[in-house]
């Protein structure tokens, strides 16, 4: 294959080749973490630990009562009526977390109940101290929180990057500053759009957003450095006109005088012109529903009367909030223009030494499990026996470690990390490669770089996307000044060398990541070799109780948060929303984010690289980057 940086034979029986396209997108947000900084409140966590810390403590001395006055019942029963009175007043007492009066003190007193009783209060003033102590850092910090959100969409770049991934919400922060002191933004629209900003400043920073520049890049074997950044270089932009105003507008010039004015404009009137042109296409579509030409499709089902009458209409106030109607939010911004545009650094990023050598090993570990995946996708049995034998390796491992963590009297620990064999999986599936017919593919791995420099990072598995011809998207590659050698179809159609098949209708969907290895409530990070194969994922049930306030939600998340030995940094996958979304547990705004959620079951999966573990930095800043790359396995010659 044109391009190619080398081979190696891997696999089950040892009878492939991996080759790896020299050129692949850097894939970064664009915008730094620190963007973040400030967001998080480890002083409010230590507060609500030692919060739960009296809770406990509680709990213990409420366990202690129920078992030491158990066999005092018939005691109390002969008591005069009275006592038997403030009997039952102590346990109610007891049972809500009460302070004891004098009366109370003096019968458990009489009934040998003394200490405990003195326990009893002392954990209560502890508690009660703990829970003023953690609700007053709790107001504090969602203050702090607040400003630092606001604050933070002062940068344009976030402004732009804000744009380009809604541009609805873009022009609602525009219209409507975001609130930054105590006295600000006590109305519901104003605290709800402080909770969107802050929703959307998170995707944007560490990924799920609209998305960063394009940035290709290159491996260089025969450099010996890990990284090579050089001199950045102009922005370059290119736009293309939607479907939707091209439909809507009809006049094809009009269209390319409107797609023109857009991109020769700088930032941010851009932001001008797309609204100047999305309105132009909703009173054209207007225009078509006045004269006869059908209803617009802003109507409402039924007899009434249409939400925002035209489709996509402004919100009167400048934003459509948390609308679940599709339709009722208008076109999406890649429908009225599709723009990318170029990160200064775009071509001048090369990797090589130690980095390509640990990516190889990576690949060469995980590509044969992907590819043998791939080839029992037709078979949902065979498929689904590969996936057992996994979850058997990684179970068998598990047990392993924890007997010698037991046998070292380490009983309160529990592995962190399960640990495969390329070896091991290789013996385990060899059963599974006889019943396959050798084919190439064409598997596009997305990896990212665990550790602040290349050359010592562990590389982590994203995904693998079934074919990696599409890699470079038609508009990003005019981004390119020089046209560079991409993987095609790297193998001519043969007898003996079949083309990849496509999915299609008669075929189910090819795998998007090797089978996942799920082992119940807890499936610690898994390694195969020295790749990190997956991250360290939790199922967790999400509390039926919402709380009386924020600070409750806020404690109940903690709750099951210490409960499952959660991390601080997390992305959570609920069955509502089609992508994770990352959580702080330290962020007051992201954890009300958390249990506002319906309840449900949730996959929460370890934040991996986690902030101070980034190796892109521009102008010194880390920023979350992904290798998104091109690859052929193919069975070697005989």
């Amino acid at each position: 294959m044109s391009g190619r940086l080398g081979d190696g034979a891997v696999g089950g029986r040892g009878d492939l080749v991996v080759e790896l396209c020299p050129w692949f997108l850097l894939r970064t947000t664009g915008l730094p973490v620190s963007l973040l900084d400030g967001l998080g409140h480890p002083g409010l966590r230590r507060l609500t630990e030692r919060l739960l810390a009296a809770e406990r403590r509680l709990t213990a001395e409420r366990r202690a009562f129920e078992r030491l006055a158990a066999p005092m019942r018939g005691s109390v029963l002969g008591l005069v009526p009275e006592r038997r009175a403030q009997a039952r007043h102590c346990i109610r007492s007891v049972r809500t977390g009460m302070p004891l009066s004098g009366e109370e003190l003096g019968l458990l007193e009489s009934l040998g109940l003394g200490e405990w009783a003195r326990r009893w209060q002392s954990a209560v003033v502890v508690a009660g101290a703990a829970r003023a102590a953690a609700r007053s850092a709790y107001a504090a910090a969602w203050l702090v929180t607040r400003r630092k959100v606001a604050e933070a969409y002062d940068e344009e770049s976030v402004r732009e990057a804000a744009f380009l991934a809604d541009p609805a919400f873009y022009q609602a922060i525009v219209r409507h500053p975001l609130a930054r002191r105590p006295g600000d933004g006590t109305a519901r629209r104003s605290r709800l759009l402080s909770a969107a900003a802050h929703r959307q400043l998170r995707r944007l920073t560490v990924g799920g957003g609209g998305g960063g520049p394009v940035l290709y890049a290159r491996f260089e074997p025969g450099d010996g450095r890990a990284l090579r950044v050089g001199e950045p270089g102009p922005e370059r932009v290119v736009v293309e006109a939607g479907e939707w105003l091209a439909r809507h507008v009809g006049d094809a010039g009009r269209v390319e005088e409107l797609r023109a004015r857009y991109a020769d404009a700088p930032w941010p009137r851009r932001a001008e012109h797309f609204e100047d042109a999305r309105l132009e296409a909703l009173d054209s579509a207007g225009r078509c529903a006045l004269a006869g030409d059908g209803p617009s499709r802003g109507a409402t089902a039924g007899d009434g009367p249409a939400r925002g009458g035209v489709e996509g209409r402004p919100h009167p106030h400048g934003w459509g909030g948390r609308s679940r109607d599709a339709e009722a939010r208008g076109p999406q911004r890649h429908e009225v223009f599709r723009e990318a545009r170029s990160s200064p650094y775009s071509e001048r990023v090369t990797i090589g030494g130690g980095a390509l050598t640990g990516l190889r090993a990576a690949l060469t570990a995980v590509l044969p499990l992907w590819h043998l995946a791939t080839l029992l996708a037709d078979d949902p049995a065979h498929l689904h026996a590969l996936t057992t034998t996994l979850e058997r390796l990684a179970s068998d491992a598990l047990t392993r470690s924890e007997r010698r963590l037991a046998a070292e009297a380490l009983t309160h620990s529990a592995p962190h990390v399960i640990k495969l064999t390329s070896q091991d999986v290789a013996r385990a599936t060899t059963h599974l490669w006889t019943r396959t017919q050798a084919r190439p593919t064409l598997p596009g791995p997305d990896l990212m770089a665990v550790g602040p420099t290349l050359d010592e990072a562990t590389w982590l598995l994203c995904g693998v996307r079934a074919d990696c011809r599409p890699l470079h998207d038609p508009l990003p590659a005019q981004l390119r000044p020089t046209r560079h050698p991409l993987p095609g179809p790297p193998i001519p159609p043969g007898p003996d060398r079949p083309p990849p098949i496509p999915p299609g209708p008669d075929r189910r969907p090819l795998p998007d990541r090797p089978p996942e290895i799920d082992l119940g409530a807890h499936t610690p990070r898994i390694l195969l070799d020295d790749l990190i194969y997956q991250r360290a994922r939790w199922r967790v049930p999400l509390p039926a109780e919402r709380g009386a306030d924020a600070f409750d939600r806020w404690l109940a998340i903690h709750r099951l948060r210490r409960e499952r030995d959660l991390p601080r940094h997390v992305f959570v996958h609920h069955p509502a929303t089609p992508t994770p979304f990352y959580v702080d547990f330290c962020d007051p705004f992201a954890v009300e984010d958390l249990a506002r959620h319906d309840p449900a079951e949730v996959l929460i999966t370890e934040m991996l690289p986690a902030p101070g573990q980034l190796w892109w930095r521009v102008d010194g800043r880390e920023q979350c980057a992904e290798l998104r790359l091109g690859c052929v396995v193919r069975p070697a010659p005989r």
